[in-house]
């Protein structure tokens, strides 16, 4: 594929120009070359970091770094002869880079050389068949809070045709090649990718789109971890991906039926062996301004390394709207999976009631759910592999992993594409809540802040066992009269009840009730609540929270946002999960606010802080404070900025100072 399809480009091309001779445009004048726009800019950027970090271990590391940037960068548009024939543009970038790091009693000096370019051209954009090529190159670097900056060197060549006609359809072959180098690990990664897309969009009721991609990718990487000698990885992949998607409008008179879904071949080998084949269609009925059903069904065949899945689900329901108060929305689900050494079975029912009336009293707002649903499960191995469990990692807070009585050392953490496997006691820690598992980011880490990852891990099952889960989830609002307070109330229920056979140990019941009053009234917002939480596979709790926010522009020129919480957890029946003393209770709050003033017109500052800290249970605190000023005129732009960091994980400390400068003059 790789030695033919430049020859076969190059052969298309000819007959391209052969088969559509150019009808030049009177607008556009005929030349050999025209540049239609240049411009350029000077960058000068870098940073001073001082950073010190404490170990549970009682080790000590004090790192400063130095780091400077300087780019000139250029780039132009043109078109040779005419624009419809080939219309181009190109950047170029050269730079320098100096740092230095200081590790304890140790230097480490690196100079650099940065260079980038861009460069891509569209030809005969205006006839049946167009191509588009393109190649780039950059180097940058990503800052990390208190750790070393990510350098990341990627090069992307690639080419796609276009056939322009009533169903258009492209074409298009790109190879990337990726260098990422951090203080803890590098990867090299080189892929291919074949995409093939053919779109018929011609009725906009009727949308079909099949898209097809061949992708090669060889990835190593190579970890460096203190005390510990250097990890290779290979991660080879090959990927085959057909998707198949559908949106496709009904027209009845006045009201519209719909049908969207699509269709999914994928065919992984390498690193990480997958084949899926995937159905998933949904087909709303619109039978009056008042009632609409719905029916949706799914077909998954999904094989991994170590789990082999086939599951068949299904939904019918409607939605109802009475007096324009009340809508009723009502559904019947079933679902059937089979996996290498279990099934689960299940069916039930769920009913939602959403109510929204002004009363005497205010303005009322309900949603009221009741559902049950029977589940069988059968499992000879006794555990269940639970894969992909998509998970948001934030700041220090611990994430509950979905199943309780987890396997210990079964769990596996990867990024969102499966592809980069993430080190325990390095990017991540697990710690345990009761029957259940918790995951929490390791600031040091590669795991950015926010960052979605995926779980995988083994959880017990239930050899033979049938059991029934009840749900009742009520939501209520009471705005009061024309006031700023609103009463706010919550009840759910999750109740899980063994009907037959094995009890797997996993069955919870778990019942919350919340009230709460609620003050809105421009700048401010204030919430407090009370809440108790009773459990039966983590420990039960009662809890008080308040939290508020205030948002103002003063003028043109000062705007300020402030915010905070505060919550107090007691856990009644920690005895019975042997917390330790001292951790039966859990108590966090957090703060945080900017202000940005405009000092002149051409001159704008901005304060920021925020902090967060938790006791008992877990011990985790993170600050941060900084500001910064912008200072642009013309072509000139300036910007200097500096904070301060300091984290907290249970034995763990670290504090970071960091200034950082930006100044780009554009020509």
């Amino acid at each position: 594929m790789n030695r033919n399809l430049p020859k076969a480009a190059g052969l298309l091309l000819q007959v391209m120009v052969l088969t559509h001779p150019i009808y030049a445009q009177r607008s556009a004048p005929i030349q050999a070359m025209n540049v239609t726009g240049l411009e350029g800019d000077l960058l000068f950027t870098g940073h001073y970091r001082i950073d010190e970090e404490t170990r549970s271990d009682g080790r000590v590391t004090d790192e400063k770094e130095q780091f400077f940037r300087e780019e000139l960068g250029l780039r132009s548009t043109g078109y040779l002869y005419h624009p419809n024939l080939i219309d181009w543009n190109a950047g170029l970038r050269l730079g320098l880079s100096q740092q230095r790091i200081d590790i304890n009693d140790e230097s480490f000096d690196s100079d650099g050389d940065i260079t980038g370019y861009n460069l891509s051209a569209l030809l005969f954009k205006e006839k049946p068949i167009s191509m588009r090529a393109y190649t780039r190159k950059s180097e940058d670097f990503i800052d990390r809070s208190f750790a070393r900056q990510i350098e990341l060197n990627s090069r992307v060549t690639g080419a796609e045709i276009y056939f322009n006609d009533a169903v258009p359809m492209s074409l298009l072959y790109e190879k990337s090649d990726t260098f990422e180098e951090s203080d803890v690990r590098t990867d090299d990664e080189t892929t291919e990718l074949l995409r093939f897309q053919i779109t018929d969009d011609r009725n906009t009721d009727l949308f079909t789109q099949l898209t097809y991609e061949h992708e090669d990718t060889d990835k190593t990487a190579i970890f460096f971890l203190e005390g510990e000698p250097q990890v290779t990885q290979d991660l080879p992949e090959r990927r085959d991906d057909l998707r198949l998607s559908n949106r496709w409008l009904f027209p009845d008179g006045p009201n519209k039926h719909s049908l969207f879904g699509q269709t999914r071949v994928l065919k992984r080998r390498g690193s990480f062996n997958n084949d899926l084949f995937n159905i998933n269609q949904r087909l709303d009925l619109q039978h009056s301004d008042t009632l609409s059903t719905f029916y949706r069904a799914q077909v998954l065949s999904d094989d991994t390394d170590t789990q082999s899945e086939e599951l068949i689900d299904g939904e019918i329901g409607f939605i109802k709207q009475y007096y324009q108060s009340l809508t009723v929305t009502g559904r019947i689900f079933a679902a059937d999976s089979t996996f290498d050494n279990s099934t689960e079975q299940s069916f039930g029912t769920f009913f939602n009631f959403d109510y929204r009336k002004k009363t005497p009293a205010g303005r009322y707002n309900s949603s009221l759910g009741i559902g049950t649903d029977v589940e069988k499960q059968t499992s000879e191995s006794g555990e269940l592999a639970i894969r992909d469990e998509p998970i948001v990692l934030a700041g220090v807070t611990p994430q509950r992993l979905r199943e309780p009585n987890i396997t210990p050392g079964s769990t596996v953490v990867t990024d969102s594409n499966n592809a980069v496997m993430y080190i325990e006691g390095l990017d991540y820690r697990l710690q345990q809540f009761g029957e259940f598992t918790e995951i929490v980011r390791l600031v040091t880490g590669s795991i950015t802040n926010g960052q979605l990852v995926l779980v995988d891990y083994n959880a017990g099952a239930a050899e033979d066992a049938e059991f029934q889960t009840n749900r009742i989830n009520w939501r209520q609002r009471l705005q009061i009269l024309d006031s700023p307070y609103a009463l706010i109330s919550e009840y759910r229920l999750r109740d899980e009840r063994l009907q037959s056979g094995d009890d797997p140990g996993n069955l919870d019941r778990e019942e919350i009730i919340l009230f709460g009053l609620e003050y809105r009234e421009d700048p401010f917002t204030i919430v407090g609540e009370y809440e108790q939480r009773d459990q039966r596979l983590s420990p039960s709790s009662k809890s008080y929270r308040i939290r508020g926010s205030y948002d103002n522009v003063f003028s043109d020129t000062v705007s300020t946002t402030l915010g905070g919480d505060y919550e107090r957890l007691n856990y009644t029946n920690a005895d019975e999960f042997d917390f330790e003393p001292g951790r039966d209770f859990l108590e966090r709050y957090g703060i945080f606010g900017h202000t940005t003033v405009k000092l002149r017109r051409d001159l704008i500052t901005r304060f920021e802080a925020s902090f967060s800290d938790m006791r008992g249970r877990d011990n985790d605190q993170l600050a941060r404070v900084g500001v910064s000023l912008n200072y642009r005129r013309g072509n000139l732009n300036f910007t200097i900025s500096g904070y301060h960091e300091e984290y907290e994980q249970e034995e763990e400390t670290g504090e970071s100072d960091v200034v950082r400068f930006t100044l780009r003059r554009t020509f």
